[in-house]
């Protein structure tokens, strides 16, 4: 492992910043000019830059060195074998020196407010652990904008909006404890990307990395509500998350089979994970359920294997989601439609009952 002062001002005697900024790469260094004019950008400006390369075989250290040059900021450049985005995050979780946490994506664009506007709301409310903002999604390629806001779907509220919270100034201040059945059915929109976080909620947790888990970012939001930390949002845009074939998430435009099934195995063991481990209500556990199984049946079983001609392990997968949750009528009838169908080819195609549609939300940016 390589690990470098890129700036004069990261000597360890120096006054620890406020912010620690912890940007995971790899292989991306095409990205990395926009997220650094990004956070340069920045209205708040005291912090430190934690590059974590994850195995990059580019030219990731020498741009990142050429870019950070004279700056007044500590950055701090570490080299590690690959270990995915959460073990990469998690080196740079250990490294963090500031109060509060950032997590950028390197292919995402953080708006000039950002963190100047989640700061100031976490030093003036003490009580609150985690502050976001929306994002707007972006397809990076066309440029074309395919969410103007991700807490809005067909400019109508999504159900996060309407819990109830504490208006403090601009800031909303969660105080509901549906927050957790909320987040595990639909999602708060609070992805690591648009957030600023207290680095006490990270004290005693780090991600599963072994998983590579996209799932990661909705699990640790679940585990982090139940542990009695509070949530606030602003109704605004801060961050441009830019969609295209390289990410490495369910927003990819270009996705193999088998990754798909690789990335959906991995959320469902980091959900299954949290109902061992998490302090759930019997609702609650009922929602994790309820989650689990929509997972395991139109997640997996329906759009990665029934989709893709995979019949015999789609039928399994729908048989999993259904022992999990057998409430839903729609899974019944697509089911039974499916098993017709092998029986009497041609008899007619297998529908999703708009179950997908119906299904859980927050796949992307929650």
């Amino acid at each position: 492992m390589l690990v470098s002062s890129l700036s004069d001002a990261a000597g360890a005697g120096g006054n620890a910043p406020a912010v620690s900024i912890i940007l995971p790469t790899y292989n991306r260094a095409k990205f990395l000019p926009a997220a650094l004019t990004s956070m340069r950008s920045q209205a708040w400006q005291d912090w430190e830059l934690i590059v974590i390369d994850d195995g990059s075989s580019d030219n990731t250290r020498e741009l990142v060195a050429e870019l950070t040059a004279g700056w007044e900021q500590p950055v701090r450049y570490v080299y590690q074998e690959n270990q995915g985005a959460y073990g990469a995050r998690n080196r740079g979780l250990d490294m963090a020196r500031g109060d509060f946490l950032a997590l950028y994506d390197s292919d995402d664009v953080w708006l000039p407010h950002h963190l100047s506007d989640c700061v100031t709301a976490l030093r003036s409310n003490p009580d609150v652990d985690w502050v976001y903002g929306a994002c707007r999604m972006v397809n990076l390629h066309s440029d074309q904008e395919l969410a103007a806001s991700t807490f809005y779907e067909g400019g109508r509220p999504r159900p996060c909006l309407r819990l109830r919270a504490e208006s403090r100034g601009r800031l909303r201040v969660i105080d509901d404890r549906d927050a957790v059945r909320c987040q595990i059915l639909h999602g708060l929109y609070c992805g690591l990307q648009n957030s600023v976080i207290r680095r006490r909620v990270f004290a005693d947790y780090r991600f599963d990395a072994p998983l590579r888990n996209e799932a990661e970012d909705q699990v640790v939001v679940i585990w982090a509500l139940t542990e009695g930390y509070r949530f606030a949002y602003f109704d605004n845009v801060h961050v441009i998350y830019h969609v295209h074939d390289a990410n490495s998430s369910s927003a990819s435009l270009s996705l193999t089979v088998s990754k798909k099934r690789r990335l959906q195995e991995a959320a469902i063991a980091g959900f299954e994970r949290l109902s061992r481990e998490a302090k759930l209500s019997a609702r609650e556990r009922r929602a994790l359920a309820r989650r689990l199984g929509s997972e395991y049946f139109w997640i997996l079983g329906y759009t990665t294997h029934w989709m893709n001609g995979n019949r015999a392990e789609a039928l399994k997968n729908f048989r999993q989601g259904l022992a999990l949750w057998p409430w839903d009528w729609r899974c019944w009838k697509t089911y039974v439609v499916a098993r017709l169908s092998l029986i009497s080819p041609g008899e007619g195609e297998v529908s999703d009952g708009n179950g997908a549609a119906a299904g859980i939300e927050g796949r992307v940016v929650s």
